[in-house]
């Protein structure tokens, strides 16, 4: 064998026996098993890290009192009749005309308080919805008969419906009054002979609330009969509101805004004064919200409100008084009409109609 060949068949070798070297060492390594690798973070894909903070849900409405058939005027401030939907389910009477209260995803403006009107409603009272100045009866003649007011749009109300609830409040009537933001200036003006007032802007939260910044969350300021058994209520969206001569009955979180100043501060959604209730809010009588937190529970202390007042001392008629209210302890004769003031008495000094004076 020459040298040329003995070389090549060695070289061959070598590398032989490298490759079957790396090989086998390559197969012990192997075996340890893959190194291991940091886990990759992933909290930001999965739901229950990334979900937003929520209240608890509540229950059913429930009334507590056991007063007898007491009549309810609700006004909101639109059509009030719905729009279609689901089966109507609960018998309400409106204005003289009986129909029936639809709460579906269609039923209209009634919807937005069905949960209220409903526990009403199933625990023997009635309530009679008014449709504004172009309804089939009008709104003093249907306080003249009620215990009880509800308006969700009080700007709705005509400068002569105002002055109607105004007496039927004066008069002890239990009233519930809901306003929005927007709506503050027109609930001033209602307001404002109880020492009721708005406040321009809406109230946010971005650290306490239910699951969005505008859901501010809500707390008794005591206790009575408006808070008992409340802890925390939901309001999506409320005006700030206030009350000369009458309690706030529950504020906002310290955290929240103002949207008008950015002012931050704990602010009063709900206030009372005497046989009147105010809310910055109407959202949360809705269906879908009625369940948030402590809202059932709200909702069914203001339908005991509204049935354990004193009986209205007040009638009404045309032409007297603010409304065609009659103050309590006059009259209107059956005719319908105030009759006009008598005649004074002349003085020793003035004029008969001859032009003579008299003695």
């Amino acid at each position: 064998m020459n040298v040329d060949l003995r070389t090549t068949v060695g070289a061959f070798a070598l590398v032989f026996l490298a490759v079957v070297g790396v090989a086998a060492v390559g197969g012990v390594v192997l075996d340890g098993g893959s190194p291991e690798t940091d886990a990759v973070a992933d909290d930001h894909w999965r739901l229950d890290t990334v979900e937003p903070e929520t209240v608890s849900e509540g229950g059913e409405v429930e009334m507590e009192s056991s007063e007898p058939s007491n009549t309810v005027v609700v006004h909101l401030g639109g059509a009030a009749a719905g729009l279609g939907g689901s089966s109507p389910i609960l018998p309400i009477e409106d204005g003289d005309a009986p129909t029936e209260a639809d709460i579906g995803s269609l039923g209209g403006v009634r919807r937005g308080v069905a949960p209220l009107t409903a526990a009403l409603v199933e625990n023997g009272h009635e309530v009679r919805f008014y449709g504004g100045a172009f309804g089939a009866e009008p709104l003093p003649s249907l306080l003249s008969d009620a215990d009880a007011f509800v308006t969700t749009s009080p700007s709705a109300l005509s400068a002569t419906d105002a002055d109607a609830v105004e007496s039927f409040v004066e008069a002890g009537g239990r009233t519930l009054v809901t306003s929005d933001p927007g709506g503050t200036g027109a609930l001033t003006d209602f307001g404002s002979p109880f020492g009721v007032y708005g406040k321009a802007g809406y109230v946010y939260d971005m650290e306490h609330n239910d699951a969005n910044y505008l859901s501010v969350l809500g707390e008794p300021t005591g206790s009575g009969s408006l808070t008992e058994g409340v802890e925390e209520a939901v309001f999506r969206g409320a005006a700030p509101i206030g009350v000369a001569g009458g309690s706030t009955t529950f504020t906002t979180a310290k955290t929240s805004q103002l949207s008008t100043t950015r002012e931050t501060g704990s602010y009063g959604v709900a206030v009372r004064s005497d046989s009147l209730a105010v809310f910055g809010d109407s959202s949360f009588l809705e269906p879908e919200n009625a369940g948030r937190a402590d809202n059932s529970v709200l909702i069914g202390n203001i339908a005991d409100f509204l049935v354990t007042g004193p009986n209205p001392d007040v009638s009404f008629g045309p032409g007297a008084g603010p409304g065609g209210a009659v103050p309590p302890g006059a009259t209107v004769p059956p005719s319908g009409t105030t009759p006009p003031p008598e005649p004074p008495e002349p003085s020793g000094n003035e004029t008969d109609p001859s032009g003579n004076a008299t003695a």
